[in-house]
Order: C-alpha cells, then sequence, then structure tokens
C-alpha cells in the first residue's frame, strides 16, 4: 500500500483526529499525519525529518500541506474535506522544493498573502 504524509498546522487534537478519519477513510494510502505545532521558526523539510508527533495545537490560520499525494487524491481531498461539526477549512498546498526550504511562519505567511489575493479574504 501507498503511504502518504500530511503536514498540518493549526488544528487541535481531536480536529487532527477528524482529518485523520477523513483521510483514512478517504485514500488508498497509508497515512502518516505530520504536526507542525509548534514550530514556527523550523524549516519544512527539517519538521518532516522528525518523527511525526501527537502534539496538535489550535491556531487561527489552518494549513494542510500534501506530501506524496497523486493528483487524483489531492482532487479527493479537497473536494470532501469535513466542514462538519466546524472543523475550519485549511490552506492547502503541496510539497515543493522552494517550500520544504522555508521556516513554517514564512511558509504560512506566503500562503496567507496568495489566500487573501486570490479570494480577497483572509483564511
Amino acid at each position: 500500500m501507498q503511504s502518504v504524509r500530511v503536514l498540518i498546522c493549526g488544528y487541535d487534537s481531536n480536529d487532527a483526529r477528524t482529518i485523520k478519519t477523513f483521510l483514512d477513510g478517504t485514500l488508498d494510502a497509508y497515512v502518516i499525519m505530520v504536526s507542525a505545532s509548534p514550530k514556527d521558526d523550523a524549516r519544512i523539510i527539517d519538521i518532516l525529518r522528525k518523527k511525526p508527533e501527537d502534539r496538535f495545537e489550535e491556531e487561527e490560520t489552518k494549513v494542510l500541506v500534501f506530501i506524496g499525494f497523486s493528483e487524483v487524491q489531492i482532487h479527493m481531498v479537497l473536494e470532501g474535506f469535513p466542514g462538519d461539526g466546524g472543523l475550519k477549512r485549511p490552506i492547502f498546498c503541496t510539497l515543493t522544493n522552494q517550500n520544504q526550504n522555508l521556516p513554517l511562519r514564512k511558509l504560512i505567511e506566503h500562503l496567507t498573502a496568495e489566500h487573501r489575493n486570490w479570494t480577497g479574504q483572509t483564511p
């Protein structure tokens, strides 16, 4: 079975479990959740190199980074992301050669600015 990873930021433990349950039920893949909380100054690549942690913290801006997903899998997540129970939709992105070297804080600033330019609203 293929494995994929998801870097998540801004969700508490309960929301992270909801996201994991959704991903497990949606994708035909082994899903590894990686928490980016609280690692604002760490580069994305350094966060991903460490052992996944179960520490998830609520933050205003929510981010979900796809790692190793196919286009079909990304589409499935974008279309079906659970909004039930008050789960706020994150800013979605994929891991790239450029953003993997950014500190988490810089990636969030960049994604927030892009989101604001694209939608005209703050995430």
